[in-house]
């Protein structure tokens, strides 16, 4: 599913008097405040959207990493990473399926 599908969605199913232009542009601000939320965030940020799932920013310590081909290693400095917890809604209907 693209942003484009989204925006394709709510000009089908749901009544408003919203041009294309006006709905792809809410549906670009929600995902520029989640973004935002998730890159000035701080270890164990949470962004949680009910029924959906929570994004949580975690300390990713630093570690050894080897490349492949020449087997160098090289120090992976410690970094912030995202990761995604899925709400209820989510799972049930995950699990019907």
């Amino acid at each position: 599913m693209t942003k484009a599908d989204i925006v394709n969605w709510i000009l089908r199913n749901k009544k408003t008097k919203l041009t294309r232009k006006e709905v792809q542009e809410v549906v670009n601000k929600i995902f520029d405040k989640i973004i935002n939320e998730l890159e000035n965030a701080e270890d164990n940020t949470k962004v949680q959207i009910s029924g959906f799932g929570t994004f949580l920013v975690k300390r990713r310590a630093s570690k050894i990493g080897r490349n492949p081909k020449t087997k160098e290693e090289k120090l992976i400095p410690e970094r912030l990473g995202i990761s995604f917890k899925p709400g209820k809604h989510l799972k049930e209907a995950l699990k019907k399926k």
